[in-house]
């Protein structure tokens, strides 16, 4: 039944002249206390027009509302729907006025309150009673039913109850079903459809309003206002996104999608570690790591299981979960702290490897276009190909020189007229490309870099140029060490040995304090060459200074010697005093 159907029946039910109890069952956080509300809130302004078709005696709707949470004793209910119904009816409130005349308030029984009240006073009031699963220990629910059978028959009161009836304590539950068939004249379940409990929160969300939520929550069944709250407030806390995504669909539909997947995890989940452990016990390629068998039999849990149907089906579930999208999204829901800028850094590449991709599937569409297309022309494709090389700029992966290059090619055997024109933007452009790669051109295959030095002689004294002027750039004398440990530049043999033997300890010393690069550079130096004999000096000189400084008065510093060396000494990268 949908929530209209629901309150158009309960319009008709409660609009009749007859005592009634009605039932309002359903699982806790799917919002029936919000539709109750409302659904009063309609009665109270006349919105509800077949409450008055079928009262149409009624002088305006009146509610009382008693949540059983926190209530301690039974006088304490009675109490309240009295102090409710007479501040809604003028009738009750003269009888009080009669009752307290000459009498000391204290000395009324509370209990006897609702007494007072005659069948007068109860009309056009519906009495809520709520939370019926939170019930005090200290009060039976035989009290409580009781004075719903005595608020019907005797005070001819409409009722409505509302409940998680699968989350009664189990004595409770005995005692609901004794009482359910003499007393409820109507039970409704409450499972409003997710789009319903959507729609109930849908003015909250204020970014990615165009994703389509109510799918997800429609696929997977979600109809928790909880949840859909904290999947809303998620969406709202990385709307700083938005503007790096908003021109790539399929990207925005990833990092929208994997928001809403670890957030509705999120909701349901007590720790996200324990969830990941049970995700990485069901693959068995994992098991010899965890110090498991095959024949281990993973103990299914349902909740988990249930937890993973959230993740989307074309995902590997535990690399999702370890991705880094994702683990910035879990550390967000443990902290409720967000990380802008470590997640625009993820988000940035996807983006424009999502761009790429897309031009290389335009270059491709245009090149079938030009190989099988009759009507599309030599002149059309050169003047295509042209304005997306324009823009442009050549990468070490995702537009490679090696693509660039071959396009090029392209268009100045196809267009001979313009060849100088393309020969020479291809020159800038790979220069452009050259000056800020060449740690890339330093590493890169052979063929890879000769295919570029080999495109015009100018390109080839420009990397030289390159090299030149960034060996002249290194004239701090640290950077210099820091070359010679790497080996970086593949430097005369002799001339490391010469170098590196030449620093006294002292200039070491000050270096490490000075340098966290340098110290780093040392602890890989020692790892690697700590036994070499042609480095004994420099070894010894380096050995000496973390020896000394880990005995330092300075704990920061005794630390970090005294780890490095320890380090070293257990793996047999440098000899023990």
């Amino acid at each position: 039944m949908s929530v209209k159907n629901l309150e158009e029946r309960l319009a008709n039910i409660l609009g009749r002249d007859d005592a009634v109890v009605v039932s309002i069952n359903g699982k806790w956080g799917v919002g029936k206390t919000y539709f109750w509300n409302e659904f009063k809130d309609k009665l109270t302004s006349k919105k509800i027009t077949s409450w008055y078709k079928f009262n149409k005696k009624s002088t305006g709707q009146k509610t009382a509302y008693i949540s059983l949470f926190g209530k301690e004793k039974i006088s304490d209910i009675r109490a309240d729907i009295f102090l409710q119904v007479i501040s809604k009816s003028g009738h009750a409130l003269e009888n009080l006025k009669k009752l307290l005349k000459g009498i000391k308030v204290p000395y009324i029984n509370t209990s006897a309150l609702i007494t007072l009240l005659d069948n007068k006073d109860f009309k056009d009031v519906i009495v809520c009673f709520d939370d019926f699963e939170r019930l005090s220990s200290s009060m039976k629910l035989e009290e409580v039913l009781g004075l719903i059978s005595e608020l019907k028959e005797q005070k001819n009161c409409k009722v409505v109850m509302i409940l998680n009836e699968g989350e009664l304590e189990s004595n409770n539950k005995k005692t609901f079903a004794k009482y359910k068939e003499k007393l409820i004249d109507y039970e409704f379940d409450y499972n409003p459809k997710p789009s319903e409990s959507l729609d109930i929160l849908k003015s909250k969300l204020a970014a990615f309003t165009d994703y389509p939520l109510e799918d997800y929550l429609t696929k997977h069944k979600i109809n928790n206002i909880r949840i859909i709250g904290r999947i809303i407030n998620a969406l709202n806390d990385f709307s700083f996104i938005q503007t790096y995504i908003k021109d790539a669909p399929e990207v925005t539909t990833e990092i929208v999608g994997s928001i809403i997947e670890i957030a509705a995890i999120n909701a349901q989940v007590s720790s996200f570690s324990d969830f990941i452990e049970y995700v990485r016990k069901r693959s068995p390629s994992l098991l010899p790591s965890l110090g498991l068998e095959e024949t281990d039999k993973l103990i299914e849990d349902k909740r988990f299981e249930g937890l993973l149907s959230l993740i989307g089906d074309d995902h590997n579930k535990l690399d999702f979960l370890q991705s880094d999208i994702a683990s910035e999204l879990i550390k967000y829901c443990q902290t409720s702290l967000v990380n802008e800028e470590s997640f625009i850094r993820i988000v940035e590449p996807k983006v424009e490897n999502r761009r790429l991709y897309s031009v290389h599937k335009d270059i491709g569409v245009k090149r079938d276009k030009h190989l099988y297309d009759m009507s599309y022309g030599i002149d059309a494709y050169t003047l295509d190909l042209w304005k997306i090389l324009e823009k442009e700029i050549i990468t070490e992966s995702a537009f490679s020189p090696e693509v660039f290059l071959d396009n090029i090619q392209t268009l100045e055997n196809l267009d001979s007229n313009n060849k100088q024109k393309y020969h020479n933007f291809a020159i800038e452009r790979l220069k452009e490309f050259i000056q800020g790669n060449l740690d890339w051109m330093k590493n890169a295959e052979f063929d890879d870099l000769q295919k570029i030095l080999d495109f015009d002689v100018k390109l080839s004294d420009f990397y030289k140029e390159c090299i030149e002027n960034n060996h002249q750039e290194a004239v701090n004398p640290i950077e210099k060490i820091i070359i010679l440990m790497r080996d970086e530049e593949n430097c005369d043999y002799e001339q490391r040995v010469k170098h590196l033997s030449q620093l006294s300890q002292e200039e070491i010393k000050q270096h490490i304090l000075d340098n966290a690069e340098y110290f780093k550079e040392v602890d890989g130096f020692l790892y690697s060459y700590g036994h070499r004999t042609e480095f004994a000096i420099y070894v010894k000189n380096v050995v000496s200074v973390l020896r000394e400084l880990s005995q330092s008065k300075n704990k920061n510093h005794a630390h970090k010697a005294l780890d490095m060396v320890d380090f070293l000494e257990k793996n047999n990268k440098i000899s023990k005093p």
